[in-house]
């Protein structure tokens, strides 16, 4: 009996630490996608253009929006905060691929753009936010970080050290 619960222990463990992977009902007590308020691009090769003519980074936030917990958690926390915004907005440009489970709003060039990025980029699970050069190389991979606003923040910069 201690085995079975040590496992089922560790297998949890293992999917909190992993984000979402697999689309499963959102919780009714989540909000509606928060990031659909903030200045996210969706067209990859206008960012990758924009980003290059303003001299900025990328970050590209790979999102379940409307169905990955940590996605929702991640928008709401961090992505749609107004103090995060104008922060990231002077040295990225924000690019959401997203994924969600009602895609009915989602033109079909958006929707084969996505798969094409998510497959470029070894996408395995939601949310992952990559950090890339305006030309679209990565440089560093993120996903969701406890802590709100400034602590993600100051996260992205450490990886913004690695470029």
């Amino acid at each position: 009996m201690k085995h079975s619960y040590l496992i089922l222990l560790l297998s949890l463990a293992v999917l909190l630490q992993s984000g979402c992977s697999r689309k499963t009902e959102p919780d009714a007590s989540e909000s509606d996608n928060a990031v659909a308020d903030a200045p996210w691009m969706t067209d990859f090769e206008t960012a990758k253009q924009k980003a290059a003519a303003e001299s900025k980074d990328l970050l590209v936030n790979f999102s379940g929006s409307d169905w990955c917990y940590w996605c929702k958690r991640l928008d709401g926390e961090v992505f749609s905060k107004q103090g995060f915004i104008e922060q990231a907005d002077k040295v990225f440009v924000l690019v959401l691929i997203d994924f969600p489970s009602d895609k009915s709003r989602q033109p079909k060039t958006l929707q084969a753009q996505n798969d094409r990025l998510a497959k470029q980029f070894n996408i395995r699970g939601y949310p992952t936010v990559i950090l890339m050069r305006a030309d679209g190389m990565p440089y560093a991979e993120t996903g969701y970080q406890e802590g709100g606003p400034d602590v993600y923040w100051a996260h992205l910069q450490e990886l913004r050290q690695k470029k």
